[in-house]
């Protein structure tokens, strides 16, 4: 009797409930030339598919299990499953790891005190170890983010205010004329957010089209976080605001005759 996963059931049996079916073991002849032995197994059941090369391999690659009572060893090599001679154990406890070790040996050697232990780690060594490649790749895209994020912080500022800056004269002529300070401060804002938010608009449509292009370098997050996006959009939005803000703040307290000079 053996256990598949769902890579497996969908390779070879789709559409179809995979358990009662039979699946054959292939072992190799005993002499060149002969005819492969062919054991066959009945399937009891299907598992989830677990990452077996790395954390986020895009194809689950099919496995099948097989109880360690049919497995073949350096003592009985006529058995059908795979060989155990060099086999992994997991240990699962709330203590320190290292600590472990001198009940793990003495667990060992309970059962056979010729057995070797090597080649000891914790799976958080073996999930760091399988991630390395994807963690080094997902800090450069982090700093490349940051970077991106900070200069457009810096042009978005810029751009507006220096828009807002331009209309000092006209902020002037508006004071002349005998507008309120404040309402010319709350237009100019007015106006510099309605061009803000049709950015961000565009920018999140971008962003969230441009997501698909990192989803494989991903495990476990999505690249439209709703919570990035969203604190993204209001940083750059504060930006806009605080830029139109400023500057129409000063030009609105500037006396009418020097705003027209600053042209």
């Amino acid at each position: 009797m053996v256990v598949i996963n769902q890579a497996l059931a969908d390779r070879f049996f789709p559409n179809q409930d995979p358990v009662g079916h039979r699946v054959a073991s292939n072992r190799a002849p005993d002499r060149p030339g002969e005819s492969p032995h062919l054991t066959w197994l009945s399937i009891v059941g299907v598992v989830v598919n677990t990452p077996s090369r790395s954390l986020g391999e895009a194809a689950a690659l099919p496995l099948l299990y097989m109880p360690m009572s049919i497995a073949r060893g350096p003592d009985t090599p006529i058995l059908t499953g795979p060989e155990i001679a060099v086999m992994s154990y997991v240990v699962r406890s709330t203590a320190l790891p290292l600590g472990l070790l001198p009940a793990v040996r003495r667990a060992i050697d309970g059962v056979d005190s010729s057995l070797a232990m090597a080649l000891v780690r914790t799976l958080q060594d073996v999930v760091d170890a399988a991630s390395a490649q994807m963690a080094f790749t997902m800090v450069l895209i982090a700093l490349a983010g940051s970077v991106a994020l900070l200069l457009g912080m810096i042009g978005i500022y810029g751009v507006m205010s220096y828009i807002v800056t331009v209309r000092t004269s006209e902020i002037g002529i508006r004071l002349a004329l005998g507008a309120d300070p404040r309402a010319v401060r709350r237009m100019i804002v007015r106006q510099g957010s309605v061009t803000a938010v049709a950015g961000a608009t565009a920018g999140v449509a971008a962003a969230l089209a441009g997501g698909r292009l990192i989803e494989s370098l991903l495990y476990g997050v999505s690249p439209h976080d709703p919570a990035i996006v969203v604190m993204t959009t209001a940083m750059l939005l504060a930006v806009a605001l605080t830029a139109c803000w400023l500057p129409a703040r000063r030009a609105s307290k500037m006396s009418p005759l020097e705003a027209l000079r600053s042209d």
